[in-house]
């Protein structure tokens, strides 16, 4: 089951789309997968009032002007799949030093108005709840890399217009590369197109962060436009964290509780609580300069990962390590590496507890999903764990001991579950979590009916 927040890459395998889109029903999601166009969040939840810092800069909110002529814009009908392009007249109501905001002519002083088109310029130029000096552009642009060009026009043209949804499912905004070809529905601009009509106004942070990462879809589009979908979300992901719109932390931490059976790694429609977590974990372990280079690497996949990661680093080895870190979330513990830093993400939900007896225990985890078995001693003393699995070479194990009411003390071991049994020493009142990740290699085509790994496990105890 894809939930009613998500982009719609699935729905439009031929035409090959990036969809923002949300529900009333809740939750978020950014991105999609293939090379059509690349969608900003879902409208679950409700809009904050205006980004810190949008108000002043960028004209204020009032006196806004625009040199830009109307136009009669391109753009998607999302009410019908694959969605019919339609012309929608369009008049430029504000402009900055990197942005026009067009506004479709049958929503002007309805469902927007100027006072917001003047806070979405303030936001794009100027201030960010991050960065009370850069705006979203300017920020984009430092961590990703310049846009396109096409047009010769330094600015992006955003533009607002209604957007029906499809079959209950909502959208908040895309990019269709289109618009940067030659065809005769194409717009020949950069520009993304943005709901004006929505359930989260035009300049509360949801939307604005919409706007963060739909921008760096434009961005890529200059640099790769045909990297995996999961990875092409994250990357668009990163941008929310970095300017503070964090549009998707909900969808994160219903993520967190469901890596059992939620995968990382899909080249088509993937979730977007997985990228939101893996963008946040990338950008908070590795910062900007990684961020850029993955963003602008021709190689795909998890093979660009690789090619930027510090000499002897595997993804193999970052994959478990992120799996830990949504599990606890101590970046107090060593180099950081075991938790965030920019968000608070750790959750409770894919572990098991297991037995100690010497008894047999089995489970299922998704592959690029992980599982935690939670054994719990009586007291100090080794535990002994055996996992088998016709997948055993997938597995990417850690062991956590520690004190549950004190994980910012845990000891964190990476362990070769087909080398043999796997032992763990702990301490008095203290738990091993042994946090079970599955990497098969290979992304996967599709995250619905996703493949598992079965996996068994026989534990003893001595004290």
């Amino acid at each position: 089951m894809f939930p009613k927040t998500t982009r719609l890459a699935w729905l439009l395998p031929l035409a090959l789309l990036h969809l923002g889109c949300g529900s009333d029903s809740g939750g978020d999601a950014q991105g999609g997968a293939g090379g059509g166009a690349t969608g900003g969040g879902g409208a679950g939840g409700t809009g904050t009032g205006g980004s810190a810092g949008a108000t002043g800069g960028a004209g204020g909110t009032a006196g806004l002007s625009c040199s830009a002529p109307p136009k009669q814009f391109w753009t998607w009908d999302l009410g019908v799949m694959p969605p019919k392009d339609v012309q929608i007249a369009a008049t430029c109501r504000g402009q900055s030093a990197h942005a026009n905001v067009y506004v479709a002519d049958s929503v002007w002083g309805t469902d927007v108005t100027e006072p917001q088109v003047g806070s979405v310029l303030a936001a794009f130029d100027s201030a960010t709840p991050a960065d009370s000096t850069k705006g979203v552009y300017g920020l984009d642009v430092e961590t990703f890399g310049e846009p396109p060009d096409v047009d010769q026009d330094p600015r992006v043209n955003l533009f607002y217009v209604p957007m029906k949804p499809f079959q209950g499912i909502s959208f908040d905004g895309f990019f269709r590369d289109t618009d940067q070809g030659s065809g005769s529905t194409s717009n020949q601009t950069e520009m993304l197109h943005l709901n004006s009509s929505g359930s989260n106004p035009i300049d509360s942070d949801y939307m604005l962060g919409v706007v963060a990462h739909e921008l760096v879809h434009l961005i890529a589009w200059k640099y790769d436009p045909g990297d995996e979908g999961w990875l092409s979300e994250a990357l668009a992901e990163v941008a929310m964290v970095r300017a503070g719109y964090l549009t998707d932390l909900p969808a994160a931490k219903s993520y967190a509780k469901a890596t059992s059976t939620t995968p990382l790694c899909v080249k088509s429609y993937s979730d977007y609580g997985a990228t939101f977590s893996f963008g946040a974990y990338v950008w908070d372990r590795f910062g900007a300069s990684f961020v850029k280079g993955v963003t602008q690497e021709p190689i795909h996949g998890r093979a660009g990962i690789e090619a930027h990661l510090p000499g002897g680093s595997s993804f193999r080895n970052l994959f478990g390590e992120f799996m830990v870190a949504t599990r606890i979330d101590q970046p107090g513990i060593g180099d950081g590496r075991f938790g965030y830093s920019s968000i608070d993400i750790s959750g409770i939900g894919s572990e098991i507890s297991a037995k100690l007896d010497g008894s047999s225990g089995s489970f299922d985890v998704v592959h690029f999903g992980s599982r935690t078995l939670r054994f719990t001693p009586s007291g100090a003393g080794t535990v002994s764990v055996t996992l088998s699995s016709s997948k055993v070479g997938d597995l990417v194990t850690h062991a956590v001991v520690a004190n549950p009411s004190n994980l910012a003390s845990a000891k964190v071991e990476a362990k070769d579950a087909a080398a043999g049994p796997i032992s763990v020493n702990v301490g008095a009142g203290e738990v091993l979590d042994l946090v079970i990740a599955v990497d098969p290699g290979s992304s996967l085509a599709s995250g619905e009916n996703a493949p598992v790994a079965s996996v068994s496990y026989q534990a003893t105890f001595s004290p």
